[in-house]
This record gives structure tokens, C-alpha cells and sequence, in this order.
């Protein structure tokens, strides 16, 4: 897995959203100011930009930009004009995330080898490093592989205390809820899992729980998870308590539950205007009025209910699909076949472990079908530990007449689907999808195409013999630090402008499918073959007029 992250992050531009994280990073390091990206918590920005802060690169503190707090400026302005190379600040934004998702691996195998075996962790541990979508967002200066790691640790952590009642676990399982909250948003599901989780080990040993061990819990994760925000966001957390901050009855949102919730506490509980609380209701707000999305040829702003289901049936491995149906399978037969009573008693009777590897995954999958922001499979990347975790038990301690074949037959068909995308890995989609040629009939965006192959379409047109393109670019990479002579493309309206194009035309799947930009606008050229898809993600066609 390392070695892939290596290989292939070194071929790829900065994704769409990398140098507003890591400049942000940089910025809470060196200046100890949050007003950058706050609908990210700071933790993981921090992670990546550490590195950075050996290479000493400049922080453009007196330019506009910065003190407009116009994130994408600021962004371009850090990463490209600065004394430091945007390979190298990348590059060194980018090694702490791989490191996290090689140290989520390792956690996730030790935890498994104490609980079901060597066998059970090593499968679990080779679908975990060999899935692509994993390996894909594992190379990114983003929030959400460290988000999946930690929701899935703090979900077991969760599980161990809930069996062994002991204060090491329940501070354990609080100390890793707090990191997945300063990790995304978005971790917030974990309260109901908690919650969840409680009620049935409750349901199961009603009197191991009586009402001063649950009062300990919630005292304990409400300390803890305040105490890592505090540190975490150290100097806002400072200004607070100097009394320079005002409060959040002034400045909460009415108009999303979430807002309401944080106006309600700084008038009754004197709520400072603390970062923290004040990025969770811009994730609110953003909620609220929706994302721009794209699925299977048809465009919303408030998305879909089943945008999720559909993306994980499309991009996900067949190994996985194949794995999830055996987990399912599995779970039938111990319920209708293996255990004795009624149905109820079988599942209050079922082992605690198999809740915790169930419901928290369940859990923010259902809550994620909820959402309007329909933009990318990343967003529901925390169910596939818990997925692969529950199909190495299944498929190693259910024993049938065919079961080691089975076995081999999944993590064989894992590494086969991983080595055929190398070293695509964003753009993935499964065989039963027709593949990433086939990918934007489903989907677009951090899907397939989120800015990562400027570099490749470099190399394709010095292969060509050229560096002029008519190009309509979706990414954060500034042309012209790739060196392309860039020319506009043509909209389906502009008929003296399609006829005047000789040359090589390239043009983003997320902008060619009609997102973000008007739907119309590139269905001149949907009708044409492109001539190369680089990537995947860009798609180039040969418009050169004869040379007479």
C-alpha cells in the first residue's frame, strides 16, 4: 500500500480542495489564526501542514487575500508563489496522511489479531490496503481516510468499554471520540452509534448499567471531547477565555437545528464565538442549501436519497460487494440456523462485538443518504473498514465445504480489481459498472475527477508534440505552473467558435458532464470519441484541421 501511495501520488497534481487544507494548516501554525476553511476542523490540517513547517515556506500574511479570508486565494498564492516549490510543499503535505493511513491498517490488524485471530486480522488487513477507493483518498491532504480510520477505532473502543467496564476503556473510547470530532464534522454520527451501542449492552446486562455508569460516560466524553477542541484549537481556545470573544447568541443561525442548538447555548450557557462551534453551523448552513451534484445523467442541488447506495454499488470493488453479500449471508444463518429460541432472544443472546461492527456503520450510512452535499464517494469512506473487518471474520471462521476457496477467491479478486486501475485510483469503478471508462454515466466529481491529472495531460500533450490546448480545467493546479499554453474552449452556443478550433480540445468530465457549469454547455462535444481520456478524468479530442 505504501509503496502504491509512493508511485502514484508523485504522477498527480493537487486535487481541488489540498491547497486551501494546507495552507489553512500552515496558517494555524504559524499564526495561530483560524479564519481559513473552518468547515474542516483544524486537526488533520495540522497533521499535514507539520511537515511544512521544517521547510519554512512564507506565509503571506500581508496579502489581500489573507486578510479578506478568501480561501482559494489564499491557496494559489501560498502554493505557487512562494520560496518553497508546490511540489515539494505538497509532497510534504501528503506523507503525514499516507503515514495515518498505513497506521490505521496496523491499529486496525492489531485490534483484530486480540480479538479473532492472525488469520482473521491478515485478511482484513489485505482488503483494507488493497481497496482502491481506500489507496485513492489515502494520498490526499484531505480529512476523509483519517475520518474512517478513527471513526472505526473509536467505534471499537467504544465496544471494549461497554464489555469490560473499566475506566481505562471509557477514557480510551472518549480520547478517540474527541479526535474523530476535531478530525470531520461529519463524526458527529458517533453520538447516536454511542448511544446505540449503549442501549443494547444495556438490553443484553441490564444490571451491569445502572444510572451512575451512564452519568460517569457522559460526564467523561463531554470533558474529554471539550478538553482535545481546547487544545486543539489552543489559541482561539485562549482568546476565549481572555473574555475577547463574543457571544454565539449573536451569531446563531436560526434557520438549521444545528444553529438554533449553538444560539440556545451562548445565551443560557454563555457560548463564546469559539472557531470550533462556529465551522460545525457552516456545515449546517451548507447542508441546508445544498451542493451542486451529478447522478446518472441527471443534476440536483439538494441531491438525492439514494446518491449513496448508488455509488457504493458502483465503486466499490466486486471483492467487497461479494464480501459485504457473505457477511449478510453469514449473519442470516447464525440467526435462523446456528442459535436456538425466538428471534429476540437470539439477537439479546448475539455476541456484543457483532453491534459494534453492524451499527455504527449502518448508522452513518443511513444519516449520510440524508444529506444534500451528493459530491463524492469519499463521504461514506468509513463504512469500508468496518465492511472488510466484518468479511475477514466471516470468511475465515465460518467454515463450509468451499469456504478457504471462497477465501482466496476474494482477496485475489481484491488484488486483481487494484492492480488494473494502477495508477487511477480516484477515477475506480467496478467491473458491474462497465469500468472508469464508463464512470461518468454514474458519476462525476471527487468521483473520478477532481482536478488530480493536470500533470498527466502535460505528459500526454509533450507525447503529442505540443503544449497548446483549448482546455476547460476542473482543479485547483494553476495551468500555467504545468507550462500549457491554454486557449478557452468553445460553449454548444458558440458555433463560430466550435468551427474555428484546430488543435487538441481537453476538457474536465466534471465540466463535459454539465456540473457546475451550464448543463448544455459541452454536449457538442459528449457527442464526439475523444481521441484519449487521460486519467480518466480528462477527456481530449483530436479537433487539428488537415494541413494542406
Amino acid at each position: 500500500m505504501a509503496a502504491i501511495q509512493v508511485t502514484t501520488a508523485a504522477k498527480e497534481c493537487q486535487t481541488w480542495d489540498e491547497y486551501i487544507h494546507l495552507s489553512a494548516g500552515y496558517a494555524y501554525w504559524k499564526a495561530g489564526a483560524y479564519p481559513f476553511n473552518m468547515e474542516h476542523p483544524a486537526l488533520v490540517k495540522l497533521i499535514a501542514a507539520a511537515p511544512l513547517l521544517l521547510l519554512n515556506p512564507t506565509l503571506p500574511t500581508d496579502s489581500p487575500a489573507w486578510k479578506e479570508h478568501r480561501d482559494r486565494e489564499f491557496g494559489v498564492e501560498f502554493l505557487y508563489h512562494n520560496r518553497v516549490s508546490p511540489e515539494r510543499l505538497l509532497w510534504a503535505g501528503r506523507l503525514p496522511i499516507m503515514g495515518l493511513a498505513i497506521l490505521f491498517g496496523l491499529a486496525i490488524a492489531w485490534w483484530l489479531r486480540r480479538r479473532f485471530g492472525a488469520a482473521v486480522a491478515l485478511t482484513a488487513l489485505a482488503l483494507y490496503c488493497l481497496d482502491p477507493n481506500i489507496i485513492a483518498h489515502s494520498r490526499y491532504v484531505t480529512t476523509d481516510l483519517p475520518l474512517a480510520g478513527i471513526y472505526f477505532l473509536a467505534s471499537v473502543a467504544a465496544v471494549e468499554y461497554l464489555e469490560t467496564s473499566r475506566v481505562r476503556d471509557l477514557l480510551v473510547a472518549c480520547l478517540l471520540f474527541g479526535v474523530a470530532m476535531v478530525t470531520k464534522y461529519s463524526a458527529v454520527v458517533l453520538l447516536p452509534a454511542f448511544a446505540l451501542l449503549y442501549l443494547v449492552r444495556w438490553w443484553q446486562r441490564p444490571s451491569e448499567f445502572p444510572i451512575r455508569r451512564l452519568m460517569l460516560a457522559m460526564v467523561t466524553l463531554i470533558g474529554v471531547t471539550l478538553t482535545v477542541i481546547a487544545v486543539v484549537y489552543w489559541p482561539d481556545t485562549l482568546r476565549c477565555l481572555r473574555g475577547g470573544a463574543e457571544s454565539f447568541a449573536e451569531w446563531g443561525d436560526e434557520r438549521t437545528l444545528v444553529g438554533r442548538t449553538l444560539q440556545w447555548m451562548g445565551k443560557w450557557l454563555h457560548l463564546p464565538t469559539h472557531t470550533y462551534p462556529f465551522g460545525l453551523q457552516m456545515v449546517a448552513d451548507h447542508n441546508r442549501v445544498g451542493h451542486g451534484a451529478y447522478l446518472m445523467g441527471k443534476y440536483s442541488r439538494l441531491g438525492w436519497w439514494y446518491y449513496f447506495p448508488v455509488a457504493f454499488l458502483v465503486k466499490s470493488t466486486v471483492a467487497s460487494l461479494l464480501a459485504a453479500l457473505g457477511v449478510l449471508a453469514a449473519g442470516v444463518w447464525w440467526l435462523l440456523v446456528r442459535s436456538a429460541g425466538s428471534l429476540l432472544t437470539r439477537l439479546r443472546e448475539a455476541p456484543f462485538i457483532w453491534y459494534g461492527l453492524v451499527l455504527p456503520p449502518a448508522i452513518f450510512f443511513t444519516v449520510s443518504m440524508t444529506s444534500t452535499i451528493n459530491i463524492g464517494l469519499r463521504h461514506i469512506l468509513p463504512i469500508y473498514p468496518f465492511l472488510y473487518v466484518s468479511a475477514a471474520v466471516a470468511l475465515v471462521r465460518v467454515r463450509f465445504r468451499f469456504s478457504r476457496v471462497l477465501l482466496a477467491s476474494v482477496l485475489t479478486l481484491q488484488a486483481l480489481e487494484c492492480a488494473s486501475i494502477y495508477p487511477h485510483y480516484l477515477a475506480f469503478f467496478n467491473a458491474f459498472s462497465g469500468g472508469p471508462a464508463n464512470g461518468p454515466k454514474y458519476l462525476v466529481d471527487s468521483n473520478i475527477d477532481w482536478g488530480q491529472d493536470l500533470k498527466k495531460l502535460a505528459r500526454w500533450l509533450d507525447a503529442h508534440g505540443t503544449r497548446r490546448v483549448y482546455l476547460r480545467y476542473f482543479g485547483g493546479d494553476q495551468i500555467v505552473h504545468e507550462g500549457l499554453e491554454s486557449l478557452d474552449v468553445p460553449g454548444t452556443a458558440d458555433l463560430a467558435g466550435r468551427a474555428a478550433i484546430d488543435g487538441f480540445v481537453a476538457v474536465s468530465v466534471t465540466y463535459l458532464y454539465g456540473v457546475y457549469v451550464p448543463e448544455a454547455e459541452y454536449a457538442w462535444l459528449r457527442e464526439r470519441q475523444p481521441a484519449a481520456k487521460v486519467g480518466y478524468s480528462i477527456y481530449v479530442y483530436d479537433m487539428r484541421k488537415p494541413k494542406l
